[in-house]
């Protein structure tokens, strides 16, 4: 097995994209407070002990913080490396709610 086809760590050229420095950017919006499409405006305080998912494709990022039963979804438009969270959303996967 290749390290392409294991988990190991990527190879320096193989990131594109900064995407740990956009997850933090995220992290930091949602520390302040950011108003999604529907006009909400929602704050997250995410702790360091989070398991984090990071998903690009395209210009979208999305981000998945779990915790315990919750999970908090940020989705995020790329522009360089900016990044900008239209929508946040909350779930408790062990009783199958959304906050």
């Amino acid at each position: 097995m290749n390290k392409k086809q294991g988990m190991g760590s990527p190879d320096k050229e193989d990131l594109v994209f900064p995407i740990w420095k956009a997850e933090g950017q995220i992290k930091e919006q949602l520390h302040r407070g950011v108003k999604t499409i529907n006009g909400s405006v929602v704050a997250v305080a995410i702790s360091s002990s989070a398991f984090t998912y990071v998903r690009k494709i395209g210009n979208e990022l999305v981000v998945k913080y779990v915790e315990g039963c919750v999970v908090t979804t940020a989705s995020a438009k790329l522009a360089g490396e900016e990044v900008k969270l239209y929508d946040v959303s909350v779930h408790n996967i062990c009783s199958r709610v959304d906050l």
